[in-house]
C-alpha cells in the first residue's frame, strides 16, 4: 500500500527486502479497502440524493425525482456537507447553485449510481425475445416522430403479432433529458443534440423540409415557386409558439418576407387545418408525406433553400447493457433508413 498526497493505493507485490511493517501493511490492504466500503457513514441513497439536486437545483424539485419528502431531501443533504465538509449547495436567486466541490464530485457521483443500476439490471445478458410475453416502453417524442419514425416499427409489431406496447408521451429537445434522467421515459426520439455525458445517442438519418397545401383547394400544383409561396399565409410549427423560423430567416437574406398566421406546438393539427384553410406550411418531408396521403393533401419541394436537420434517437447511458433496449433501438433504426440522396448523419 502507497501513500501520495492522501491518495492510498493497493501495490500488486512487494519486494522480499521490503520491511515487515510494509508487509504487514499489504496484508492489512484488503481490511482497508473493506472498511472503506462497509464504513457506516457510506450510504449509496446519499449520493442520489446528491445527484437529484445536482439536476433539480432545488430541494422540492430533488424530492420530486426521487418520490421522497423535501424534508427527507433536507436531511440527506445535511448528512451530505456534514461528510464531505462543504456546503455543496448553496442558494442563489432562488435555486441551489454546486460549490466547487459539488462541481468536482457530480461526474463520479452519476457514473457511480449508473454502474449500480447497469450491475442490478436483470436483463442486461439474456436476449431479448419481443414473442415472448408483455413488454411495454416509454418513449419520448414529438407529433413529427411519433408519426413519421415511429410508424414503421408500430406496423411490425401489429403484423408480427408481438404484445409489445408503445406508450409516447410528448418530448422535445428541451425536456427530454430531464425526462431520460428522471426515468420517465426509455428513449426519447426527434432533433435531440448531446445533453449530459451519461447520455448516449445514436443518428437515424438527415431530414429535408418541403411544403405541403391544398393543391385542389388553391388551384395549385408541385412545384410552387417563390411567388406562390410569398402569396398565401402560413402557418408555422414551432415548439415555443414562434413565428419567426429558418424559413424566415432565409426569406430575410434575399429582402422578402411572409405573412405568418399560427404558430402551434402541436403539427399535426397544420395538415387538418389546411384542409380548411389557403395557406402553405412548411414541415419535414417525411411528415409532409404521411399527413399528404391522410388528408388528400400536395406537397412541393421548398422554392427557397433552408436547412436540414439530423433525426436521432437519446436515451440514458444505465439503459444500454438493457437486451430489451438495444432491440427497441435496434427496431426503430431498421424501420427508418436514411435516404440514400440526404448526407449523411453526423459521426456520433
Amino acid at each position: 500500500m502507497t501513500t501520495q498526497r492522501g491518495v492510498i493505493r493497493c501495490s500488486p507485490s512487494i519486494s522480499p527486502e521490503i520491511s515487515p511493517a510494509i508487509r504487514m501493511n499489504k496484508i492489512h490492504c484488503g481490511d482497508f479497502v473493506m472498511n472503506l466500503i462497509h464504513n457506516a457513514g457510506l450510504d449509496l441513497n446519499l449520493l442520489r440524493v446528491f445527484d437529484a439536486v445536482m439536476q433539480a437545483r432545488s430541494a422540492s424539485g430533488a424530492a420530486g425525482l426521487l418520490g421522497v419528502s423535501q424534508s427527507a431531501v433536507s436531511h440527506g443533504l445535511a448528512r451530505l456537507r456534514e461528510i464531505a465538509g462543504d456546503p455543496l449547495f448553496v442558494r442563489s436567486g432562488g435555486r441551489m447553485e454546486p460549490t466547487p466541490r459539488a462541481q468536482r464530485m457530480a461526474a463520479p457521483v452519476r457514473d457511480a449510481l449508473v454502474l449500480a443500476a447497469e450491475t442490478l439490471r436483470g436483463d442486461a445478458g439474456a436476449a431479448f425475445d419481443p414473442a415472448r410475453g408483455r413488454r411495454a416502453f416509454t418513449i419520448g417524442a414529438g407529433d413529427y416522430a411519433a408519426t413519421a419514425v415511429l410508424g414503421g416499427l408500430v406496423t411490425e409489431i401489429a403484423a408480427a403479432g408481438w404484445d409489445i406496447g408503445l406508450s409516447v408521451l410528448p418530448a422535445d429537445r428541451f425536456t427530454a433529458p430531464r425526462m431520460l434522467d428522471a426515468g420517465e421515459i426509455d428513449l426519447a426520439i426527434g432533433l435531440l443534440p448531446f445533453s449530459q455525458h451519461w447520455h448516449e445517442r445514436q443518428a437515424l438519418f438527415v431530414e429535408t423540409q418541403a411544403c405541403l397545401f391544398d393543391g385542389r383547394r388553391l388551384g395549385l400544383s408541385a412545384p410552387v415557386s417563390v411567388a406562390e409561396f410569398l402569396s398565401l399565409p402560413h402557418l408555422v410549427p414551432s415548439l415555443k409558439g414562434e413565428f419567426d423560423s429558418f424559413v424566415d430567416e432565409e426569406l430575410a437574406a434575399r429582402g422578402q418576407a411572409r405573412r405568418s398566421i399560427l404558430a402551434t406546438a402541436h403539427f399535426l393539427s397544420i395538415p387538418l387545418l389546411l384542409r380548411s384553410t389557403a395557406a402553405f406550411a412548411t414541415l419535414p418531408t417525411r411528415l409532409c408525406a404521411a399527413c399528404a396521403n391522410a388528408a388528400s393533401l400536395t406537397i412541393s419541394p421548398l422554392p427557397v433553400p433552408v436547412r436540414q436537420f439530423e433525426v436521432s434517437m437519446l436515451w440514458h447511458r444505465r439503459d444500454s447493457a438493457s437486451a430489451a433496449q438495444r432491440w427497441l433501438r435496434d427496431r426503430i433504426a431498421a424501420t427508418n433508413p436514411p435516404d440514400p440522396r440526404d448526407p449523411p448523419p453526423c459521426p456520433g
